[in-house]
Order: structure tokens, then C-alpha cells, then sequence
């Protein structure tokens, strides 16, 4: 219930009606409710308030009508700068760089406060009652022109927020920020993780013949996978699931989401399917839920873009390789992820796929490798920043994967580089990393 919780939450998050759409309910509710208050309490009459008071009903009607079209006015230049800053991102960063846009909140609340700002003075306008014996609105059209003050602090606001969040070092930031809140979920510390979970070489474990392949009936990206609930289920039906996929990995609609060893025989195998599907949540795009790839393929993107002859910008690049081996040095020093689930009379319920080492290094600098093979500098600041992190690589395998990349950045440079000097500096970073690896 907590992780489907936590979805709705992330899913709520990236969209961009939300916060308006709240904030245009909140609007409609504080109308009713001063044009209420204005009925049965003078707010005129208390000591130092006198000078809120209003002349006529037309004055008030001529305000809010103001409050309403100038606000409606600014908010259509507000949408109209999102969508230049929107169209701005996705052409120079990358088309999954709109995502953080609409994400942020600055901009949500900016165009939220316009409409219901909006929505509020057109209600308060048309509860203008002049024919009865009391047409007291003072609290009501006072508070419009509070809501009118707001948005121009608002609106001074907003220019600032889009001018800050186009620069491409705050990009980083925001990326870096939900790349490393990932890392975090996802790579908790020894004394954070269950101790029922482990990982093991599962070419040892004995899961015997009997088993049945359930497969999708729907096509999509994983962006959450419900272990706990995975688990739940084996335990009823005293049977081991092992799963196929991992969350960020787009499921065909014929793939293979897992294998059930010892199934119930008491149940359908279409019951069975169903059950196991349920635990998958697909969608139409990754999302970082529970995909460490996601904010790692991002800053690759931006790294990419800033390499390629159209733009040409060598710091944009040095800027991300920096955010991607800061996040890989993280998973470095957390133990390595757990594959096997156990229930409490310790019997194996699940078995998950877990991305390596070396495909989460091969996920954040392959495409930086390959478009920047050319550009000595830039393989220069790639290899500065591998030697800070084979000081720290201790696992085997771990070694293995950086070593493998030295081959390859040493086979580039071979290739790719004409200028004697940088090839000699790579290649003494080259030897140093060998030296740290050993």
C-alpha cells in the first residue's frame, strides 16, 4: 500500500494541472466563504478598518473586474513563457529534460496563484448582490486585492525562477538532487536493509523442474515493482518467484515478467499471471521510482548534447561527468544490491534481477565515451575523474567493469587522438588507474 501510495504521489508530482488545479478549488471555496462572512459581519465597522470600506457596488464590480482581466492577461504570458523554456529545454538538453520543467513547482504555484486569482474575483464579482438591504463586501473584494498584490510578487517571481532553471549548472542540480535520492532508496546502507535479503551467486541455489513462465499481455516501461507484495503472495502459496525484469527495462507485450517455481497447483495459471502482473506497474515512460538508469541516462543526454558539433560545449560535459561519478562513487561504497528474499521461517520466496556494476557504469559514460573520444580534453576530465573512483572500488567485480572501461578508453585514444600531449596524458591517467585497480 506504501509503494502504491508513494506512485500515485510521483505520478501526481509530474503533472502540471495539479498544484493549479487545488489552488483554483481553494479559490472557489474562499469566495463562498468571505461573501458569507460579508453577510452577517461588518468588517467596516471594527476600530482602523473603516478606510477598506467600499462606495457602491459598481466600484467593487469595476475592481474585481480589473483584478480578473489583468490576471487572466498575465496568466496566458506566463503559460506562453513555460512553453518557450519547454521548447527551449527539450532542443538544447534533450526531450527528457521536459519532465523537470513541468515538475517544478515555482512554475505550478506561479500559474496557479494567476487562475485562481481569476476564478476568485469572477465568483466574488457575480455574489454582488446591490438589491438586498445588506450588500456588504468588503472582506471578499479586500482579500481579491491581496490575491492581485500576490500575483505581482508572484509574476516577479516566476521571471526569475525560468531564468534560473534554463541555466544549465541548476539542471545539473536538480538532476543530480533526484539522482542521488535514488541512490539513496534504492542502495540503502548495511544497517538500513532487511536482514531476511541477500545477495547470492544463483547458480547454487536448487530451485528444481517444476516451474511455470508467466508473461506480459501488455507492452511498457517498468517504473515499479511491488517486492513486498511479490513476496506476500509466494509466502500463501508456498512457491519461489523469480523475476525477469527489473524496473526502467521496457516490457514487451510477449516478454518473460517471471518464473514460478513449485506453483500452486490449487490455482489457475491465468489467476497466477494476473497476480504477478499486478505487482508491475507500467507506463508509457521510465520514471526514478525505482530506476537508478533513469536520472543517470539523463545527465548522459545533456553530456552527449553538449559534445556534439551543433553546440560544442566541452564544461556542459565536464559538468555532468562530475555529477554521474560523484552518484557512481556512491554505489560503490554501499554494499552490492540484494537478489534473494526470504520470508521469516527463512524459505527463498523471491529472486529479483538487479543491474551489475557494470552495467550502471556502461549506462553513464559509454555515450560520453563514444562522442567524446574525439575531444582530448574531455577524455582528460573522464579519466581525472575514473582515478578518483578506482580508490575506492574494492569488489572484484567492480574492479573488473572499471578495468574493462580502461581498455576501452585506451583503445580509443589509440584511435581517435592525434595530439601527442593529450595522448600522453591519458595514457599516464590510464596507467595510475591500473596501478589504483591492482
Amino acid at each position: 500500500m506504501k509503494q502504491q501510495l508513494l506512485h500515485l504521489a510521483e505520478r501526481l508530482r509530474a503533472s502540471f494541472w495539479v498544484i493549479p488545479a487545488i489552488m483554483m478549488a481553494a479559490a472557489i471555496l474562499l469566495a463562498q466563504g468571505f461573501l458569507a462572512v460579508d453577510q452577517h459581519w461588518n468588517v467596516e465597522q471594527l476600530p482602523g478598518l473603516g478606510w477598506l470600506q467600499l462606495r457602491d457596488p459598481d466600484s467593487a464590480r469595476a475592481l474585481l473586474s480589473a483584478v480578473a482581466g489583468s490576471t487572466i492577461t498575465v496568466a496566458g504570458t506566463v503559460f506562453s513563457i513555460t512553453t518557450v523554456a519547454l521548447t527551449l529545454a527539450s532542443n538544447q538538453f534533450g526531450p527528457r529534460l521536459v519532465r523537470n520543467f513541468i515538475r517544478d513547482r515555482g512554475t505550478q504555484v506561479s500559474l496557479g496563484i494567476f487562475l485562481s486569482t481569476f476564478v476568485y474575483a469572477l465568483l466574488v464579482m457575480r455574489g454582488i448582490d446591490a438589491s438586498g438591504p445588506r450588500h456588504h463586501h468588503t472582506l471578499a473584494v479586500s482579500f481579491a486585492l491581496l490575491m492581485a498584490l500576490a500575483c505581482i510578487a508572484y509574476l516577479i517571481y516566476f521571471i526569475h525562477n525560468v531564468a534560473q532553471s534554463i541555466q544549465i549548472d541548476n539542471i545539473t542540480f536538480q538532476i543530480n538532487r533526484e539522482f542521488r535520492s535514488a541512490l539513496e532508496s534504492i542502495y540503502p546502507a548495511e544497517d538500513c536493509r532487511d536482514s531476511r535479503s541477500c545477495r547470492q551467486d544463483l547458480r547454487d541455489l536448487k530451485l528444481g523442474e517444476d516451474r511455470l513462465r508467466v508473461r506480459a499481455n501488455k507492452e511498457g516501461y517498468i517504473q515499479r515493482i511491488d517486492t513486498r507484495g511479490l513476496i506476500a503472495w509466494a509466502r500463501e502459496n508456498q512457491c519461489t518467484v523469480r523475476l525477469e525484469i527489473h524496473p526502467g527495462a521496457f516490457l514487451y507485450h510477449w516478454g518473460c515478467v517471471a518464473t514460478i517455481y513449485n506453483p500452486p497447483r490449487d490455482i489457475d495459471s491465468q489467476a497466477i499471471a494476473e497476480a504477478i502482473r499486478g505487482a508491475v506497474t507500467l507506463g508509457a515512460q521510465p520514471t526514478a521510482e525505482q530506476d537508478v538508469i533513469f536520472s543517470i541516462r539523463q545527465l548522459a543526454q545533456i553530456a552527449v548534447r553538449a559534445l556534439s558539433p551543433g553546440i560544442n560545449d566541452p564544461f556542459t560535459a565536464y559538468t555532468c561527468i562530475d555529477r554521474l561519478v560523484d552518484g557512481i562513487g556512491i554505489i560503490l561504497q554501499r554494499p552490492a544490491l540484494p537478489n534473494c528474499f526470504y520470508d521469516d521461517r527463512e524459505q527463498l520466496r523471491l529472486i529479483t534481477t538487479e543491474l551489475s556494476f557494470a552495467d550502471v557504469l556502461a549506462a553513464a559514460l559509454d555515450e560520453i565515451r563514444e562522442y567524446g573520444r574525439d575531444s582530448g580534453v574531455v577524455m582528460r576530465h573522464l579519466c581525472s575523474a575514473l582515478i578518483e573512483l578506482a580508490e575506492i572500488c574494492s569488489r572484484r567485480e567492480d574492479r573488473q567493469a572499471l578495468n574493462n572501461l580502461i581498455q576501452r578508453l585506451q583503445e580509443d585514444c589509440e584511435i581517435s587522438l592525434n595530439d601527442k600531449f593529450d595522448v600522453a596524458a591519458i595514457q599516464k591517467q590510464l596507467a595510475r588507474m591500473r596501478s589504483e585497480l591492482k
